[in-house]
């Protein structure tokens, strides 16, 4: 992999002259905006050289690679960023991480492949930069977006970030901070509400209550809402696929399948996909779609677990000993009758 650092401009030029189609129609997908881009100035990044520039709010998204991060910087003052993202629900978190999805595979070079996805609207630009920490050897790049109305403005790429995970907090935790307030316990009583659910937060020490697990209010619980030790859940990955299709063959079969063999299937070829995660536990239905020159799916419709119903019997007293102690058969003769012999 190359060097993350100010020597790799003319490669992340050359990433958005041809991306540029690709990210203009993630972005009218997006925010129902047509737009062009191509690239700008750029240089060492320096903060007097985009410090006035973004000082305001704007959506800033966070492109993760390894241990090193890239920005693209929307200032609100651009007008191109509709007023939903200020507040987002679940459908517009979700397009807003598949937004910044689109844009890191197409305006980024192949070298930097960004493994992680975010997008938020945050209140100050260059303050989540400074918290982000550009390294030494930082960058950036402005990219030309040209409205509807003719009218152009600025966007910016910045790279390498050294505390990626900072970029979106508006107000960043500090280890003095996480453990400023431990967690008390009374030993006389134990911690627990509910159903065995402990009193407190084992990662931040904070109270809550049985509103934190369930909609019991009436109010949607959101993911920021969830106690530590649920959201670290949420962080374990799982294999995800998109399956074509499938068909049982038999080994005689697939034994004779040779170069230039074609094996028939019962789909489709303008049938959707299946998104699958885990143990082929199909979730969504997609259709396949070109992001440059990689292959992605782009979700249609996601599918409902499927509903398990177990028969509960009702038994009588007594009734479970009479039949286990009744005798078993095997074939047509009790076990009884061998213990008489």
């Amino acid at each position: 992999m190359a060097d993350l650092n100010s020597s790799a401009i003319n490669s992340f030029i050359e990433a958005v002259k041809n991306g540029a189609g690709e990210a203009a129609s993630a972005f009218a997908r997006t925010f129902d905006t047509a737009i062009t881009i191509q690239p700008g100035n750029g240089g060492d990044f320096l903060n007097d050289t985009l410090a006035a520039k973004i000082t305001d709010k704007g959506l800033a998204m966070l492109l993760v690679c390894g241990e090193q991060g890239i920005a693209i910087l929307i200032p609100d003052s651009t007008g191109l960023i509709p007023a939903w993202c200020d507040h987002p629900d679940a459908t517009g978190k979700s397009k807003l991480s598949t937004f910044a999805q689109e844009w890191g595979m197409n305006l980024i070079p192949e070298d930097f492949f960004p493994e992680d996805f975010q997008a938020a609207v945050i209140q100050n630009l260059m303050q989540g930069l400074d918290q982000a920490q550009p390294a030494w050897e930082s960058a950036y790049l402005e990219l030309i977006i040209v409205k509807p109305d003719g009218n152009s403005v600025p966007i910016y790429l910045v790279w390498p970030l050294t505390e990626p995970t900072q970029l979106l907090l508006e107000n960043p935790k500090t280890d003095e901070t996480i453990f400023a307030s431990p967690p008390t316990f009374n030993n006389d009583k134990p911690n627990l509400i509910g159903n065995g659910v402990p009193e407190f937060d084992p990662f931040s020490g904070q109270h809550f209550s049985t509103q934190n697990f369930g909609n019991f209010d009436g109010k949607q619980v959101a993911v920021d809402d969830l106690p530590g030790f649920s959201r670290s859940v949420l962080k374990v990955k799982i294999p995800v696929a998109a399956v074509l299709a499938r068909a049982p063959k038999s080994i005689k079969t697939i034994l004779e399948l040779g170069v230039g063999s074609v094996i028939q299937f019962d789909k489709s070829c303008d049938d959707f996909l299946d998104v699958e995660v885990g143990q082929s536990v199909t979730i969504a239905t997609a259709e396949a779609v070109k992001v440059g020159d990689k292959f992605g799916v782009r979700i249609q419709s996601i599918l409902l677990p499927e509903e398990r119903f177990r028969k509960v019997e009702v038994r009588r007293e007594g009734e479970y000993r009479v039949k286990h102690e009744s005798p078993q058969i095997i074939g047509k003769a009790p076990i009884k009758s061998l213990d008489k012999r």
